[in-house]
């Protein structure tokens, strides 16, 4: 009885995020009860009513909980991926905070970060704590696929707004979608399609991998094979080497000397940055006989490789900061913060954060799937991203650009490493809706 009115008075006296942590109290109450027979069964019908009500309840009526707007950064601050996010990301929140207003129809917007140290029980436990006890409402960007799909399935039940900026695995709005899941930048099959399709439409017709040896690489290298191949090219071979070498100079040497036009690199980080340093060192690629490509990349890492030991290596980006004088603008005040112009992830926490707090706004309310739900809305359009929209499956599609890195004497200004070789709308390069998997999108729907 007791549960009962406590399931009467919930909605009316707490907001929405302590009422959920009430449901799931009482429903394990239920749960651990000593009972049988009907009292059992009439418990567990109780039980499945809470659910029920969570998923049924109006969000737009919950408003803001807590009276303030609470956001969370999980990134990589010191390690592997921190060039890339780490504190640029936080800038990148900051700013998008700033242009807000730094509060929201009058309540504040709180900004916490944390780093995830690449470690999925410590970016588990950051989850736990900021989704179940500190009433965070959004997180922006949880950079590693792994990591990620840790946080999608813990945020499952709590249904605040995650945004994935540094993740490559489609899985995200795939199998593993979830209804407050949102895949803002990278994404591995749009970003395998441009490399891989796009290239070889252009008339490079034969390719060799070198790839990292786990299943990052490995995956990549199928399906990017996968692509050539559709596209009228061939894979001449390919050479794995172990995560964090040293040395690739005996692999970049086998994958010069079987003639391919273009060296795929099927790795990231530090792997990347040495793979690319020390190709230069063959002939075929210092001549230009011999294209880079690279399917994992960012500015930074540009910059970090040096651009005359990267010019001519191909790559995919979902943002630069020259693409147009909004972006210029924009970027020049990151700069201004942080003496680097932004990666893609980096913008892309700008942008999501900008689109969500828009939604917010709109509904005065801070509950995840009525946001979700008003950003399918509202258009996508600031500095960052153009042409997008966002799909029922969490994935928000977009223009993306097939760039160049460009020769010293190429460059106009400071941290103009990159030509923009070729636009391409993002409907053309992203996994159609109907073949990701995802059980939120109903079968047999055509793709958006």
């Amino acid at each position: 009885m007791v549960l009962v009115l406590l399931f009467m008075l919930m909605h009316i006296h707490l907001n929405a995020f302590r009422r959920k942590r009430l449901y799931l109290f009482c429903i394990q109450t239920l749960m651990n009860n000593n009972i049988s027979g009907a009292i059992l069964r009439a418990r567990r019908l109780l039980g499945f009513l809470f659910f029920l009500a969570i998923g049924m309840s109006n969000p737009v009526l919950a408003g803001i909980s807590d009276n303030e707007i609470r956001v969370g950064l999980l990134v990589d601050m010191n390690s592997i991926y921190a060039h890339i996010t780490g504190r640029g990301s936080v800038v990148a929140a900051e700013m998008a905070i700033e242009d807000a207003g730094g509060k929201i129809n009058g309540k504040p917007i709180r900004l916490m970060h944390e780093d995830h140290a690449n470690s999925i029980e410590k970016v588990s436990a950051i989850a736990r704590d900021w989704l179940f006890e500190k009433g965070v409402d959004v997180i922006a960007d949880v950079a590693s696929s792994p990591l990620a799909l840790a946080v999608q399935e813990i945020n499952r039940p709590r249904g605040a707004v995650v945004f994935y900026n540094g993740v490559m695995n489609s899985d995200i709005t795939g199998t593993k979608c979830a209804p407050t899941g949102i895949h803002w930048m990278y994404d591995g099959y749009a970003y395998n399609n441009m490399i891989g399709g796009e290239l070889t439409r252009s008339g490079v017709k034969t390719w060799y991998f070198v790839t990292v040896d786990n299943a990052f690489g490995l995956n990549v290298e199928k399906s990017l094979a996968a692509l050539v191949r559709s596209n009228g090219g061939m894979v001449l071979g390919s050479v794995r080497h172990p995560l964090g070498s040293k040395d690739f100079f005996s692999e970049l040497r086998q994958a010069s000397e079987s003639g391919a036009q273009v060296i795929v690199l099927v790795n990231a980080g530090q792997d990347l940055i040495q793979s690319v340093r020390q190709s230069f060192d063959l002939l075929r690629v210092s001549k230009g006989q011999t294209m880079l490509a690279a399917v994992a990349t960012a500015l930074n890492d540009v910059h970090v490789i040096k651009p005359q030991l990267a010019q001519g290596m191909r790559l995919t980006h979902s943002f630069y900061w020259n693409m147009d004088a909004e972006s210029r603008a924009w970027s020049k005040r990151f700069f201004e913060r942080t003496g680097a112009m932004p990666s893609d992830l980096q913008a892309g926490v700008y942008s999501s954060l900008t689109h969500y707090f828009k939604a917010v706004q709109a509904l005065d309310s801070d509950s995840g799937l009525a946001v979700v739900k008003k950003m399918r809305e509202i258009p996508i359009r600031d500095p960052i991203v153009r042409n997008a929209s966002l799909r029922e499956d969490g994935r928000m599609v977009h223009d993306l650009f097939l760039l160049k890195v460009k020769a010293p004497d190429e460059m106009a200004v400071p941290w103009d490493y990159l030509e923009i070789l070729r636009t391409v709308p993002g409907g053309k390069v992203f996994r159609p809706l109907a073949e990701g998997g995802c059980p939120l999108v109903t079968e047999g729907r055509s793709a958006k």
